[in-house]
């Protein structure tokens, strides 16, 4: 499998366009030691195998989980694989090979088209734009409509983060957000929205040893944060993408995920739930999310 490797002073990025345009490692500096953020398996070919449980990928044009596989878009119902029990989750994206058109020495962009109705019924270009700032990156993601009605948008990153970056230490993760969703047993919103309590409430920075959570914010205010002891990562995002996810269910990893709509997010604008973030997008026009990530130690 190809890859791409950026490097920009003390940040550097693996990159695998054939799976699913995602970010294989970040690793930043520490002193003369690279340190690993993210987890990555040791053969990459586990990418294709396993694409949902490695690295940061983008989650596009949907993010989250579709209800049954089905959502109604302007009196229409449409069908998606289903690939999560009954539902469909994470988009398109991430299950198919993109292509690098742009490589520079600290930047890259990666597309892909969708034209198969049974992947995606609107004809779509999607792209992956990443730049390697001196600690940091930038990633850009863009759903461009190449199809002649007003379709259906959303994305996000789902990013694995490791447990172990600081030897020692608990992680602790900051989401500040007005609003939680609530959800069915099948991780499917309800459509209400409460304000975040308990092991949910992620207001303050809490270490995550003990929260099982796999929950969803909406009105997450800027930066979200992630501490290792002394390491310190922020991630800051564009205005149209103020919702996020929370994964700590698992001991290989957890997530912290910027997006811009809901889970299901089309079926509950559909039923007239208000503030989901789902974007319309035009004939010819495209919805773009970003996300900074930055880190400091000390």
């Amino acid at each position: 499998m190809d890859t791409i490797s950026l490097t920009a002073g003390r940040t550097r990025v693996l990159i695998a366009p054939e799976a699913g345009g995602r970010i294989v490692q970040i690793e930043i500096l520490d002193g003369d030691a690279w340190l690993p953020l993210l987890v990555a398996p040791d053969d990459l070919q586990t990418l294709l195998d396993e694409p949902l449980l490695w690295g940061c990928y983008p989650m596009t044009p949907w993010p989250g989980r579709i209800d049954g596989a089905r959502f109604e878009w302007q009196g229409t119902f449409y069908e998606l694989p289903s690939n999560d029990g009954v539902h469909s989750i994470h988009g398109r994206g991430v299950y198919v090979p993109w292509k690098a058109v742009y490589v520079g020495e600290v930047s890259c962009r990666l597309e892909v088209t969708l034209t198969s109705s049974v992947e995606w019924p609107f004809p779509s270009r999607l792209s992956h734009e990443i730049r390697v700032l001196e600690n940091g990156a930038q990633l850009a993601l863009t759903v461009q409509n190449e199809g002649t009605e007003s379709i259906p948008a959303g994305v996000g990153w789902h990013p694995w983060f490791r447990r172990d970056v600081r030897a020692g230490t608990v992680p602790r993760v900051r989401v500040a957000a007005a609003g939680h969703y609530d959800s069915k047993a099948d991780l499917i919103p309800t459509g209400a929205v409460n304000a975040p309590s308990g092991d949910a409430d992620l207001g303050e920075c809490p270490g995550i040893e003990g929260r099982q959570l796999d929950d969803f914010y909406v009105g997450v205010r800027q930066p979200m944060e992630i501490r290792w002891g002394d390491i310190l990562l922020t991630m800051t995002s564009s205005e149209n993408c103020r919702h996020a996810v929370v994964y700590t269910q698992s001991d290989r990893g957890f997530c912290v995920e910027p997006q811009t709509c809901a889970p299901d997010a089309f079926n509950m604008a559909a039923r007239g739930v208000a503030d989901t973030g789902m974007s319309v997008v035009e004939p010819g026009g495209a919805m773009v999310a970003r996300t900074e990530l930055r880190w400091s130690i000390g």
